[in-house]
């Protein structure tokens, strides 16, 4: 069981840096404040440090309830998970077609705003948006004990951080412009599709 969770949080969070929602808004903020390769960045860093840890302190709080269920309730482990993360996968393979994410406009005006001010608010927005995909994962490792928990936020934690600024830094030699749009479609179906398959997986195991 143990290693379908860390096989699908590895492919989840390098799925998770890919979606453009994630690292464009600092590419916009470069184009508009004609920033470094080297402070362009450190603002990405910044950035995704704040939405993993977000992502991980939610994350410990479901993974203290998966702990407490897997005492409580022998049944967790073996019908509620599974179940669960396929209705989780199913869904984020629907909402693909409703989702909304963070776009900078070249034309908003934020060339009279302080770059500390506007990082900060980049920073804040990503803080408020914990990648939900992962948290799931969060609550099987509970089962599992805390440092397995710790395990899975760490991976989770580096690879997401890694994976966004690495996005960043491929975008400044022209990346952006693919259609990055099609591919967060395709990540979102496919971390839907990671999901039912760990749920299935986790049925089996138990």
């Amino acid at each position: 069981m143990t290693q379908e969770i860390l096989f699908s949080t590895f492919t989840i969070s390098i799925l998770h840096g890919i979606i453009p929602g994630h690292w464009l808004p600092v590419v916009a903020l470069k184009n508009q404040f004609g920033w470094s390769a080297g402070v362009t960045l450190r603002v990405a860093v910044m950035a995704a440090s704040a939405h993993a840890i977000s992502t991980i302190v939610l994350g410990l709080v479901l993974a203290w309830a998966g702990s407490w269920m897997a005492v409580q309730v022998e049944v967790f482990t073996h019908w509620v998970m599974p179940v669960g993360l396929i209705l989780l996968g199913i869904f984020f393979m629907y909402q693909h077609y409703t989702h909304h994410h963070f776009h900078l406009s070249h034309e908003e005006d934020v060339t009279h705003a302080s770059r500390r001010r506007v990082v900060g608010l980049l920073a804040l927005m990503m803080f408020l948006s914990p990648c939900l995909e992962i948290e799931a994962f969060f609550v099987l490792a509970g089962a599992e004990g805390w440092k397995f928990v710790g395990i899975v936020a760490a991976m989770y934690g580096l690879l997401s951080v890694l994976g966004i600024t690495l996005w960043v830094a491929l975008a400044q030699t022209g990346l952006q412009r693919l259609n990055w749009h099609r591919i967060e479609h395709n990540a979102g179906l496919i971390s839907g599709g990671v999901l039912v398959l760990t749920g299935i997986f986790s049925f089996f195991a138990h």
